[in-house]
């Protein structure tokens, strides 16, 4: 009996021992656990094409779907832009609509229909004064958010003239870039050589010259007491030869019933080329062919530098309207509009007999008058010298001078007994 406990009590130590083995050797009473398959990689997300082609190409799909493109045009623009814009609209298959008419007229219309919440236009070709005008209305876009084009904002000399700055016609500096600029004389002079000796036409080598008695009744004009077409040529002047110039010649034309109303050009060319004046002060756009037709007409400010020097002034205006009825294919259009593209296109299509040199550098002479062409090699040589001053009518001096010199010519043209429109 004894035997057999001693025996038992062997086999249970035996197992003990065995288990302690076991543990000891790492074993695990628990279910190996089976191994985890790894995740597949997520698919690369696709980076966004932000280059300038794809964005383009977007922005021309985007304008062709809204298929139309609304403008307003000043006088000036309604008669010289209608071919680019036919150019513009044939490249991009857009249906080009434009309003005819003056600046003004148009401004004064669109504001009208913008304050019966109707947006019936795309983008804003008219004056400094209009567009002003609809800036204070808050009927614009800020240009800058729109340019997609490297070239238009990141200005080099290979590129654009007078860079690196962007050159603004509205004092906010916002909403309307600078397209051309003209390296010229004040304004232009022209005579009928049937009234005027050579001999004669050699004494007149300053614009002060026109403002002395002696032409009074002798000179013709179209109006400068305006809002409207003849305003930055009044500014100009005045800053350069201020209030007493204005006065005289204004009197001078004002005898006889030679000052016309503001954009009269037409009429200005007739009495200039029938021999009613012997000078023409300014109206070169509507002189010009006349003197090419044979008539007895010269320029003398082609040939001749005036006392007074050279002007540089940036010129040319171009912006959006807000809550455009085809916003897309606004944003195309001012991008063209400033491109090499555009402009080239502008400058061999336009119908303006006197057009300016666009400001992009890039851009060749097209039907730029040789004179004028002629001076942009020597743009910066001029500028060092101090002969040229530039007239920048994205300033706050431009404006100040613009509203004071109105109220004066106002007077002035109220004084005379000249009927005019304001």
């Amino acid at each position: 009996m004894q035997r057999r406990m001693r025996m038992t009590s062997l086999w249970v130590i035996m197992v003990v021992a065995l288990a302690a083995i076991a543990v000891a050797c790492g074993s695990d009473p628990t279910a190996t656990p089976r191994p985890v398959a790894k995740e597949a990689p997520a698919a690369p997300t696709a980076t966004p094409d932000n280059s300038f082609e794809a964005q383009w190409a977007q922005l021309v799909a985007d304008a062709q779907a809204e298929g139309e493109l609304v403008l307003a045009l000043g006088g000036s623009d309604s008669r010289h832009i209608r071919d680019t814009l036919a150019e513009f609209g044939k490249k991009f298959d857009i249906k080009i609509i434009a309003s005819t008419g003056s600046g003004s007229a148009n401004t004064t219309r669109v504001l009208a229909e913008r304050s019966r919440d109707r947006y019936t236009v795309d983008f804003n070709f008219g004056g400094t004064s209009s567009t002003l005008r609809l800036v204070e209305a808050g009927a614009l876009e800020p240009v800058v958010p729109l340019i997609i084009d490297p070239t238009i904002l990141n200005r080099t000399s290979e590129n654009w003239h007078l860079a690196p700055k962007v050159w603004w016609t509205d004092t906010a500096n916002l909403y309307s870039m600078a397209s051309e600029f003209q390296v010229d004389n004040l304004e232009d002079v022209w005579i009928n050589t049937d009234r005027v000796s050579p001999e004669e036409a050699a004494t007149i080598t300053s614009y002060l010259d026109l403002a002395d008695p002696k032409w009074a009744g002798e000179i013709t004009m179209a109006g400068y007491a305006t809002q409207g077409s003849g305003v930055t040529t009044r500014v100009r002047i005045w800053m350069a030869l201020g209030q007493d110039f204005w006065d005289g010649i204004t009197r001078n034309a004002a005898q006889g019933g030679n000052l016309l109303d503001y954009s009269d050009y037409s009429g200005c060319a007739e009495l200039l080329a029938r021999g009613a004046v012997k000078i023409a002060f300014g109206c070169d756009r509507e002189v010009r062919p006349l003197a090419q037709a044979g008539l007895p007409l010269q320029s003398i400010t082609d040939g001749r530098v005036m006392d007074e020097g050279l002007s540089a002034e940036v010129r040319g205006t171009g912006s959006v309207f807000k809550n455009a009825p085809n916003p897309r294919a606004a944003q195309l259009f001012i991008n063209w509009w400033y491109s090499q593209d555009g402009m080239e296109t502008d400058i061999n299509h336009t119908r303006n007999l006197a057009a300016n040199p666009k400001l992009r550098s890039d851009v060749g002479q097209g039907v730029v008058m040789d004179s004028s062409w002629e001076r942009i090699p020597q743009l910066q040589s001029l500028l060092d010298s101090g002969s040229v001053t530039i007239i920048d009518q994205g300033s706050q001096e431009f404006d100040d001078v613009r509203a004071e010199s109105l109220i004066f010519m106002s007077n002035l043209y109220k004084e005379l007994g000249v009927i005019f429109t304001p």
